[in-house]
């Protein structure tokens, strides 16, 4: 029986206890062939194999997996068992069933965190009702945010499907002694008159204060939330009727139209710039709070967990699974030895050949060449740990080779762009550095000492603006032009375009993400910083598209970004660089110099007069400014390299 790594059991080597955690990353190398037939037969070939994977996850293949998975988690365990089920030989077989492995552990993780969710949920009736409502709850999602140390996405996506799975779930079965047959997600809610909603208010103002009552002293966010809450009760000939119409209306996502709504409804009260959105949800949670709660007391005891979360591979993903290369000589694709063998060689020579056989027919090899980084990461200690292939589609057939490499965190760490930014950077030092962080552009990264920014990073982002403001809606434009006058080849051919704009806009971005911890961490290092200071990041744009919304996505906010600059930092200066976070309130608004308000007009947010010494002010440098002085606390305990990579 083989393993479906490159590397057989005889060869693992011993590491001793104390060592590093090791992780692994894939990178693309290239398959050179003899001439373009060459290539278009060893796609074939590649497709052939792609396509018996697919036979094998069959419905019943994949319970069983689940099964086996839960008897005993390790792979090779799991591969001979189903192999020796499903009577099949496992050279094929080995790759699928490695996919579906994965597969099969994340079901039984999402079970586990979907059980740990219902039982918080039934820890908080308040909490469950806004689940059951909105099918989202930001209490929940900080809480467990935290607790598990997972990106919030995650969390509101489990929120979000484990909901409509339970719609999805009570239909199939017609068991009336769920309460989601009678309030669908996203569907109809129960009608409650004007007075019920009034009285849900009430119940809201009586709630949170007797909450706020038992604390030493209210935040300025409790008081301001508390103050939202009386607004509401105070304007209610405004509040309550358009509650009621909103409550009594079917609404394509609640989330959404409550934001809309609430946004509405700060207009006609006078008070535009209030965010009344927490105030006018919690009045609604509490509106149906009764109602809810006295249908279904116990409603997430009874549910079987293993039945809400799907089975893997239920729905068809986008492509085939890549072929993992196995052991067995004259099966599959075929490689000139083990892994040590092959990282040997690949250090020496910068490629190795693959093998394509087919019955009947002559073998057919090809070269991969290793790209230079690749072969840097691999003489910096890194090892191959496997090969994944996959078919290309038309025109030119192009089969696609990924490497995957196993080794420390440091295998992977290159100084090359470090170096390449130290160039233009002043050398004076200064022991704390401030962040302000802002949408793409000339002032995305700004510090409190002059450092100016990169040009190649300035031009990747006027690139990308230019796609977003211009070529993107000229392109919408004529898209829409040619759908009214039902020209179908003129709109498929504006809709390729658009696509490729798009799919080339993501990887301009993907590659700034990718440049700015370097140059981050070569200002570290020139400036010998000790400290670096950001913003607190707190901003979550989900199910929002207006332009604030579009700011936040291309704003270089991630924590992983300025994590990775000081561990790059830190590894050249010799030393541990603190990476700290401080309160974002009025960073910008106010003056460093003279503690005056600074006035930001719309569309003028770079440079703002002053209303204390009139002087006209950088908002985004005085904002680093403000950020440096303030008192900060530690970004998080764990540090980067994150130990579950």
């Amino acid at each position: 029986m083989r393993t479906l790594g490159t590397q057989s059991a005889s060869h693992t080597q011993t590491r001793p206890p104390l060592s590093l955690p090791k992780v692994m990353r894939s990178y693309q190398v290239m398959l050179k062939c003899a001439n373009q037939v060459q290539r278009e037969e060893i796609n074939l070939r590649i497709r052939t194999l792609e396509e018996r994977q697919e036979t094998l996850l069959t419905k019943q293949t994949v319970k069983k997996a689940v099964e086996l998975v839960r008897s005993n988690p390790k792979e090779r365990f799991f591969t001979a068992n189903l192999c020796k089920e499903i009577g099949k030989h496992p050279n094929i077989a080995d790759s699928a069933f490695h996919w579906l492995h994965i597969a099969a552990k994340g079901k039984i993780d999402k079970e586990r965190k979907t059980h740990r969710l219902f039982n918080f949920l039934h820890d908080n009736p308040q909490q469950l009702v806004e689940w059951l409502i909105f099918g989202r709850s930001p209490y929940t999602e900080n809480s467990l945010e935290k607790y598990w140390k997972l990106h919030r996405r995650y969390i509101i996506n489990l929120l979000t499907s484990s909901r409509m799975q339970l719609d999805s779930y009570s239909r199939r079965k017609k068991r009336n002694c769920y309460f989601s047959n009678l309030l669908v997600f996203n569907g109809a809610l129960p009608c409650f008159t004007q007075q019920d909603i009034l009285q849900g208010t009430e119940d809201a103002i009586a709630y949170q204060s007797n909450v706020f009552s038992q604390l030493p002293n209210l935040t300025k966010n409790q008081q301001a939330f508390l103050n939202k809450l009386k607004l509401l009760k105070q304007e209610q000939h405004v509040v309550v009727p358009f509650l009621a119409s909103w409550i009594n209306s079917f609404q394509s996502s609640r989330w959404k139209s409550l934001k809309k709504l609430s946004k509405e409804l700060a207009e006609l009260i006078g008070k535009p710039s209030r965010k009344l959105f927490s105030a006018v949800r919690q009045a609604v949670v509490f509106t149906l709070f009764d109602h809810i709660m006295q249908s279904v007391p116990q409603l997430l005891n009874g549910l079987p967990v293993s039945h809400l979360v799907p089975l893997p591979f239920k729905r068809k993903k986008k492509g085939r699974l890549p072929v993992k290369l196995l052991m067995k000589k004259d099966y599959v694709i075929t490689r000139q030895g083990n892994a040590n063998y092959l990282t040997q060689q690949v250090k020496k020579q910068g490629w190795t050949t693959l093998g394509f056989p087919q019955q009947g027919k002559r073998k057919l090899n090809a070269q991969v060449l290793f790209p230079p980084k690749v072969l840097e990461y691999l003489r910096n200690g890194a090892e191959i740990k496997v090969f994944q292939v996959n078919s290309g589609k038309a025109p030119i057939f192009k089969p696609r080779v990924d490497v995957v490499l196993e080794g420390e965190h440091s295998c992977f760490r290159s100084s090359k762009l470090l170096h390449y930014y130290l160039r233009s950077i002043p050398g004076k030092k200064t022991s704390t550095l401030g962040i302000d962080i802002n949408r793409l552009g000339q002032y995305m990264v700004v510090f409190n000492t002059p450092v100016p920014l990169s040009p190649d990073l300035l031009e990747l982002a006027t690139h990308y603006n230019h796609l977003s403001t211009k070529v993107i809606s000229e392109l919408n434009q004529g898209f829409l032009r040619k759908r009214k006058n039902y020209d179908s080849y003129g709109s498929c051919k504006l809709k390729g375009e658009l696509n490729r704009v798009y799919s080339r806009r993501h990887r301009i971005l993907r590659e700034i993400l990718h440049r700015l911890p370097h140059f981050l961490a070569a200002v570290i290092v020139k400036k010998k910083c000790k400290i670096l200071k950001i913003e607190q990041l707190t901003s979550d744009p989900t199910g929002t598209k207006g332009a604030l919304a579009k700011a936040i996505y291309t704003m270089p906010d991630s924590l992983f970004i300025y994590k990775k600059a000081v561990w790059l930092a830190s590894l050249e200066l010799g030393y541990e660089v603190q990476l700290e976070t401080v309160s974002p309130h009025h960073t910008s608004s106010i003056h460093y110099g003279c503690g005056g308000t600074l006035t930001r007009q719309q569309d003028q947010y770079d440079i703002a007069p002053c209303r204390k010494c009139r002087q006209h002010i950088n908002s985004h440098s005085n904002a680093a400014l403000n950020i440096a002085s303030r008192k900060g606390n530690p970004a998080s305990n764990d540090l980067f390299p994150s130990s579950h990579v």
